[in-house]
Formats: structure tokens, C-alpha cells, sequence
């Protein structure tokens, strides 16, 4: 029998503030799947650099801001036939909390869409309740600064 897979995978909750308003991205990948920006990290990477880095390749943002303090992740797996990948894969997903001025953004081929939310509308969106947690973390810390 084949070793599962075992992946670490790391992102970002990125916001950007409109008057006294908190927006959350999310990207669409299709179905009624929505996340935040995340992506594997490569050889030589710190995990902040593998945030910004995934950041830009799925959203072109580039300008960002890290918030200190915040650090919060999840574990989840899957079949790994999804991605021609034997067995089941299993994964930790570590994310930054960051901010953005920029409203612009340029999705990746591997998304479909993407929509800056606020909390009550991101919420219902997001698709696994990790998800929600995450989000619900990211938003209370948001909400005493």
C-alpha cells in the first residue's frame, strides 16, 4: 500500500478597508468552490514569501501589508485522482492575514471568479466550514484592532 501524500500549503485573508467597512477577497474555482488565495510552497520559500508570492500569481496584487499577530490554519484532505494523484492527500493550510489598497485584480487560469465581500456576505460563500473558522478568526482580530 502506498504512503499517503503529505502537503503543506500556505495563504492569505486578504482585506482591503473602505470607510469603516472590512472587504474580503475570495477567488471562485468553479462549482460552489471559494477560498482565499493559497498555493503550495517551493524550495527556498518562507511561508510569507510563498503567501505574497501565491498572492500575485492568483490575484495580481502585489502592494500588501502583513498583519502581526495573526497566524491561523487548517487541516483537509482529499482523493488525490482529482489531480492524477494516487490515494488520498492530506494537507495543512497555514494563513497571514494581510491588507491591500489595490481593487484591481487579475485572476489566474485556475480560478473563474473573484469578488471582494464583506463579512456577512463572505461568509455564506466561503465553502468548507475551515473556512468559515478562518474567516470568523481573521474577523474578530479585525474587529478589536
Amino acid at each position: 500500500m502506498k504512503a499517503a501524500k503529505r502537503q503543506k500549503t500556505i495563504g492569505i485573508v486578504i482585506f482591503r478597508r473602505e470607510e469603516d467597512k472590512i472587504f474580503y477577497l475570495l477567488l471562485h474555482h468553479g462549482g460552489r468552490y471559494w477560498n482565499f488565495p493559497k498555493g503550495r510552497q517551493e524550495a527556498g520559500e518562507t511561508q510569507r514569501q510563498t503567501a505574497l508570492r501565491e498572492l500575485r500569481e492568483e490575484t495580481g496584487i502585489t502592494k500588501l501589508t502583513f498583519i502581526r499577530g495573526f497566524r491561523d490554519g487548517y487541516d483537509y484532505s482529499f482523493r488525490g485522482e482529482i489531480y492524477r494523484q494516487p490515494g488520498m492527500v492530506y494537507k495543512r493550510a497555514i494563513f497571514f492575514l494581510g491588507q491591500t489598497d489595490e481593487r484591481a485584480v487579475t485572476i489566474s487560469d485556475e480560478h473563474r471568479d473573484f469578488g471582494w465581500f464583506d463579512y456577512p456576505a463572505a461568509r455564506p460563500k466561503i465553502t468548507y466550514p475551515a473556512g468559515h473558522k478562518l474567516l470568523d478568526h481573521a474577523h474578530r482580530f479585525l474587529s478589536k484592532r
